[in-house]
């Protein structure tokens, strides 16, 4: 059921994308905002008990609805997993801005590309602004954004949902996410920041782990695999900070993507950081330009295509086992 339901969601969403507000996302903001404003003391177990009311709570009351389902008639269950992923699942609910700058770049209106990447950030990041960037830089912060929404919105979602049972795995997936950035808002005051947000962040860094890797992994066969893996050594030379994983999920991909796709995918501090050694400066890595727009969709299609056909494989393999 697991497979068909991606399929059909994945289908389903190419013909009729979520707009990015919806009754559901608004929901879900404001259960997080309650949480916070009520149980929100400063201190850490209060982030806690918020964080399992929270995601735990609603991914419970999501996987009871779909075991009543599935009780009554296995179509009903498909259709919950179907509901629940078109809510969770998408590259296109959000990549229409990814696809406006492609179009402003082509015609060579680097302002109204400026816009739009300025909007496009400011839904997670109210402060941003792309006013004064080049447009080389205009295209590496779209690639950029646009590899961590597909890791949020697709792969983190695709695998936890074939982990765990029923749609538990997208719900808790993307609610961790959703908290983690809500309940870690940068200070808009002097005050130093409280630790209610602090297990959320650790939560979702962990929860992210294991699909960040795979998700590059990804990268690497369906891209320049020598590159990519040279490029996730380079990186895993990174040390734990506060109990947090190393290389985290961002760092991971970016540096993967970079080597899949010989492009400098990281800011430039950044990437000279982790890349630059004698007679190999920048790892070869060349510049970001507008075509390369077209090339990060396409490792993003493949590798989405390569975890349907393993899934495949695999649910084939059970069946006849």
């Amino acid at each position: 059921m697991a497979f068909l339901s991606l399929v059909i969601t994945l289908l389903l969403e190419q013909v009729r994308p979520l707009p990015a507000e919806n009754p559901v996302y608004g929901s879900v903001r404001q259960i997080s905002a309650w949480a916070e404003r009520n149980l929100n003391a400063g201190r850490w177990q209060h982030g806690v008990y918020a964080w399992l009311l929270v995601v735990v709570g609603l991914a419970l009351i999501v996987g009871a609805v779909y075991s009543i389902a599935v009780s009554i008639h296995w179509l009903l269950g498909l259709a919950v997993n179907v509901g629940v992923l078109f809510f969770a699942l998408g590259f296109r609910q959000f990549s229409h801005r990814g696809t406006e700058i492609q179009i402003a770049l082509a015609n060579g209106d680097l302002i109204a590309a400026r816009s739009e990447l300025t909007a496009w950030k400011r839904q997670s990041d109210p402060t941003y602004t792309a006013a004064d960037l080049d447009q080389d830089e205009v295209v590496r912060q779209t690639i950029e954004h646009g590899l961590l929404l597909s890791q949020r919105h697709v792969f983190g979602v695709f695998f936890w949902f074939v982990v765990l049972p029923g749609p538990i795995g997208a719900v808790v997936y993307r609610l961790a996410e959703r908290v983690s950035r809500a309940w870690n808002r940068p200070a808009v005051t002097a005050t130093p920041p409280d630790r209610f947000g602090d297990f959320a962040r650790r939560a979702f860094a962990w929860i992210d782990w294991i699909p960040a890797r795979l998700t590059s992994l990804g990268f690497a066969v369906v891209g320049d695999f020598e590159g990519a893996i040279y490029c996730w050594r380079q990186v895993s030379r990174q040390q734990p900070v506060n109990g947090l994983p190393a290389p985290d999920s961002r760092t991971l991909i970016l540096a993967v993507a970079s080597g899949a796709l010989n492009l400098r995918l990281m800011p430039a501090v950044e990437s000279a950081r982790y890349f630059d050694e004698v007679g190999n400066e920048g790892a070869g890595l060349a510049e970001p330009t507008a075509p390369a727009l077209r090339a990060v969709v396409g490792l993003v299609w493949r590798t989405l295509l390569l975890w349907l056909v393993l899934l495949l494989l695999m649910t084939l393999a059970s069946l006849f086992a």
